[in-house]
């Protein structure tokens, strides 16, 4: 009976402590565990926008967006993880050892593959295994491959716009997809939901808001053109054995940049296999020293300035001119030219020559009248402003270099805009991504040369 008394009584202790501890939660604890249920079965669901059309200028499909599916586990909730494994390799066609290293690890969710095919997408659906979700979500389509790659970008697998992967500098690689990334994200929505402690949604009746679409952005690109542009690429660089290569195609009356190729390029529908150096859209971020390139705008500021004119005959040396103690040579010799001829057969001679007349502060500010040493107002995300140095009039073997496009550092761009001025009757426009518009107007342009001096030149 003694022995019967002390279990009882623990007994009695043990049930009065489970009273107490039950009184507690039920009413001093009541509300704190009550909030911190509710925020642990809550549960936030993104609902991402269909991401805006990229077209070209006559409405043409570049970039689109569809809907499809990606798989997802629970670790923790799956019993036979080897197992599960097999299966999921087999209907993903991945290795099962992949798989089964994913679901070992210990958080609550993990990414088994993103962006499935439709019959994958059945296949993992079919095997019916607990842990294991598909999740709906966007996918950016580029519906001609590789074509103006470098300059479209890609939105990345969480439908924002970038210019590259995290080995990228974002800074020098901007791309289309970011710098409209606003426009075409549109406006995402949450829905609320409950789950259970195993992480499951409940079910339950949920008014899913609505998500907002992204407006369609129309470029100024002509996709029959750029398909042209990349094919004599392509070919130059098996020609010359170049490197890379670079075209762009301006309207001069609009500024629309009906080309703008690269090659090589890359392909967007699959930037995570890509050399990310194709990235570069090298028309807007690189600069390079323009050369012989550069010695219309020179003339012209000569020309502008009235300091000679297309007639007069200039002492070309037969290719050889000392300045200082620097000689200037023309690759082909000459001897006496007019100006028209010095800038036929590309005289550097005859062209230091002129501008030695000219004078360097009349060069420097001509040229950047033309939108050298300035980014040239398109907006593209990185763009470069090359650069102009200033030179004193001392200066004359600078001068000289500067005269026929030593010493300044331009953008395929630029020197595109710039050329353009002879074909516009001396007038400037900004190059714009986008075609022109009633809502988006083109740009004022601005006097680089009169009309007369154009009109010579070209």
């Amino acid at each position: 009976p003694g022995r019967l008394q002390v279990v009882a009584f623990v007994g009695l202790l043990g049930f009065a402590a489970l009273l107490g501890r039950a009184i507690q939660l039920q009413t001093l604890d009541a509300e704190v565990l009550a909030t911190r249920a509710a925020r642990q079965g809550a549960t936030k669901v993104e609902l991402s926008a269909l991401r805006g059309e990229l077209r070209d200028r006559n409405g043409r499909p570049l970039a689109v967006s569809a809907s499809v599916e990606s798989v997802a586990a629970s670790p923790r909730l799956i019993a036979d993880r080897p197992t599960a494994a097999r299966a999921l390799a087999k209907a993903l066609r991945l290795p099962a050892k992949e798989i089964e290293a994913r679901l070992a690890q210990t958080t609550s969710f993990v990414w088994l593959q993103r962006w499935v095919t439709p019959d994958a997408a059945d296949r993992v659906r079919a095997l019916g295994l607990e842990g294991v979700h598909l999740h709906g979500e966007r996918r950016r389509f580029y519906t001609n491959g590789s074509l103006a790659g470098p300059l479209l970008g890609f939105a990345d697998r969480d439908g924002r716009g970038l210019s590259g992967i995290v080995l990228v500098d974002l800074r020098r690689n901007g791309r289309v997809e970011l710098l409209f990334d606003r426009e075409l994200r549109g406006a995402g929505a949450e829905l609320h939901m409950n789950r259970d402690g195993g992480g499951r949604p409940l079910p339950q009746e949920v008014q899913a808001p609505e998500a907002r679409a992204g407006q369609p952005i129309t470029l100024a690109l002509d996709l029959e053109l750029q398909h042209f542009a990349e094919k004599a690429l392509a070919e130059s660089l098996r020609k010359t054995g170049a490197r890379h290569a670079t075209l762009v195609a301006l309207d001069p009356r609009t500024g629309e940049i009906l080309v703008a190729a690269e090659s090589p390029s890359f392909d967007p529908n699959r930037f995570w296999l890509e050399d990310s150096s194709a990235y570069r859209a090298r028309a807007f971020v690189d600069t390079f020293e323009p050369g012989s390139t550069f010695k219309p705008f020179s003339i012209a500021a000569a020309l502008e300035a009235g300091v000679t004119h297309p007639g007069e005959i200039f002492d070309c040396e037969g290719g050889r001119f000392r300045i200082g103690r620097r000689t200037i040579r023309d690759y082909h010799p000459h001897d006496l030219l007019s100006v028209s001829d010095i800038l036929k057969v590309s005289s550097n001679i005859g062209t230091a020559k002129i501008i030695a007349r000219l004078g360097a502060r009349r060069l420097v500010d001509a040229v950047r009248r033309f939108g050298f040493g300035r980014v040239s107002g398109s907006g593209f995300p990185g763009e470069v402003a090359g650069s102009v140095r200033e030179i004193r009039e001392r200066q004359a073997i600078e001068r000289a270099n500067l005269s026929f496009g030593q010493g300044v550092t331009v953008t395929p761009v630029q020197l595109v805009a710039a050329m353009a001025v002879f074909a516009n009757g001396g007038v400037r426009v900004t190059p714009r991504i986008t075609r022109a518009s009633a809502d988006t107007p083109a740009v004022a342009g601005e006097r680089a040369i009169s009309e007369r001096t154009a009109r010579i030149v070209l």
